[in-house]
């Protein structure tokens, strides 16, 4: 029965430490995404982007972006005929609002340093706000390159100011747009960026562009004041239960470990073991002119007895309740008090 007692608190103390685990990681869990903003709605967006070119040189030659690191002679590039590609797919459906500006600059840095002292918009175009709604955007669009014009800019300031430079034609294109999901109650400003980059300060050049490129993340919803609160309110629950939870353990292993707690098998064992030196009494002893002293545990009133060689007094209080051993010394009463557990 013993063994079987011992098991159970056993048993209960392991069940107690793992609720009070996992008490502790979901009281963690609320409580930052409480204060992360967190929330189980979310969507999931997909963007991708790409950028082409074909060029048509004076000679009427007509060449793709698809022809790997072909080069051309500057004064031989008549045009360069420029698509563009942005796509953004979502996870359920939204309602945009897009536009788009596309910037034309000749650019030109002191030879071989980075400080840029021209640049000129040559080219702009009037951006249109637009909607669309589902779970597609899809903005495409082409312009041309003039490139003699470019040119011509350039070498204007070269002779007027007599610097040479690492020139080179840039154009911009800039995506804004915003979106309004319902099913995460937000609307979000997105900006994108592509561009392409024509070199014209030597006598041979190769357009660049972006390499196409895929990007997804996600968006979650907001919490309320609302959901806040809850979140609040589970997390001093949970707290509360970790804190019983942790209590009740420190109370399991007390029971555990604190001897002052027998079986009334244990007491008989205890005295049967040491009836040489146990006088079992009928009355309860006089304790009224005596200091009395208590003892932690058994152990502790054998060496008071080994050392002052007096008996130790047996005396069940209650019956089958508590019973006390007590040793008398010099008007000194060292006691053990022992309550006895009922096994049934």
């Amino acid at each position: 029965m013993k063994a079987n007692k011992k098991a159970l608190y056993s048993i209960l103390l392991l069940c107690l430490v793992i609720l009070a685990g996992v008490s502790i990681f979901f009281l963690y869990y609320f409580y930052k995404m409480r204060n992360d903003n967190l929330s189980f709605n979310k969507i999931d967006i997909q963007e991708s982007s790409a950028m082409m070119y074909n060029v048509l040189t004076n000679e009427s030659n007509f060449y793709d972006s698809y022809v790997d690191n072909k080069t051309y002679i500057v004064e031989d590039i008549k045009d360069i005929k420029t698509f563009f590609n942005y796509v953004a797919t979502f996870s359920s459906d939204v309602s945009t609002n897009y536009s788009y500006i596309i910037e034309g600059k000749v650019i030109g840095n002191t030879k071989g340093t980075d400080d840029r002292i021209l640049e000129r918009t040559l080219y702009k175009n009037n951006p249109e706000v637009r909607q669309t709604n589902g779970r597609i955007l899809n903005i495409t669009d082409s312009f041309n390159i003039d490139v003699p014009t470019y040119i011509a800019t350039k070498d204007d300031f070269v002779k007027k100011y007599n610097i040479d430079l690492d020139s080179y034609i840039q154009y911009d294109v800039t995506i804004t747009y915003s979106y309004d999901a319902k099913s995460i109650n937000k609307s979000k400003v997105e900006k994108k960026e592509i561009a392409i980059v024509v070199p014209i300060s030597d006598k041979t050049t190769i357009p660049k562009i972006p390499q196409p490129g895929t990007v997804k993340h996600s968006e979650y919803s907001d919490l309320t004041q609302q959901d806040k609160g809850t979140y609040l309110a589970i997390c001093l629950e949970l707290f509360g239960a970790t804190l019983l939870f942790v209590l009740t353990s420190i109370l399991v292993i007390k029971r555990m470990l604190d001897k002052t707690i027998m079986t009334k098998e244990d007491v008989e064992d205890l005295v049967n073991r040491y009836k040489k030196i146990i006088v079992k009494l009928k009355n309860l002893p006089d304790f009224d002119n005596v200091d009395v002293l208590f003892v932690d545990n058994f152990e502790d009133l054998l060496d008071v007895c080994y050392v002052t060689d007096k008996p130790i007094n047996y005396y069940e209080i209650i019956k089958n309740k508590k019973v006390i051993f007590v040793i008398f010394n010099d008007f000194k009463a060292y006691v053990y008090n022992v309550s006895i557990r009922n096994e049934e």
